[in-house]
């Protein structure tokens, strides 16, 4: 289980950069831009496609600066990891409430989280059901509030209007 950072020209899609961040955190699946850190979502997964002596409980964040150099990471709160369970994080993006907000493999909901004051253990602050189940999403920049997502079995990309709750 390792992952990769690869970067493409998006009016060409030829590919750029790659940035290897090896193995021993999980398999990459999401990777995002905000306050000048990339935060990337690290999945682990029960049985097969995990990596031995790890589970969806290792499932972490983690924060890079411009160079891949790790600065920071976070595991998640268990209620969160019990809705994983067998599988791991799909999606994540911070909104415009500067909340994380995190989907996991195959339910139809999304989870809310903030950094802790102290510790190393993301806060949970709720759950927000959608239409879609678990993969990839992203906080459209232009329009508050507004969610893509992806359904896999229509195979379509959904948008989702949510509200946007004051950070706690």
């Amino acid at each position: 289980m390792s992952g990769s950072v690869e970067i493409f020209d998006a009016a060409t899609l030829r590919h750029k950069a790659t940035h290897s961040l090896g193995p021993g955190t999980g398999s990459l699946t999401w990777i995002v831009r905000r306050d000048g850190a990339w935060w990337a979502g690290f999945a682990n997964y029960d049985g097969k496609g995990g990596e031995p002596g790890r589970d969806h409980r290792a499932t972490t964040l983690v924060r890079f600066d411009d160079a891949y150099r790790r600065t920071g990471a976070w595991l998640f709160p268990a209620p969160v990891l019990a809705a994983f369970a067998p599988y791991s994080s799909s999606g994540g993006d911070w909104g415009p409430d500067g909340l994380l907000y995190v989907t996991g493999h195959d339910r139809r909901e999304l989870y809310r989280l903030k950094l802790p004051l102290a510790g190393s253990t993301l806060v949970h602050l709720g759950t927000v059901p959608i239409s879609t189940a678990g993969q990839a999403i992203a906080f459209d920049p232009a329009r508050k509030g507004l969610l893509w997502s992806i359904d896999r079995q229509r195979r379509e990309v959904v948008a989702t209007q949510l509200s946007m709750v004051p950070k706690r």
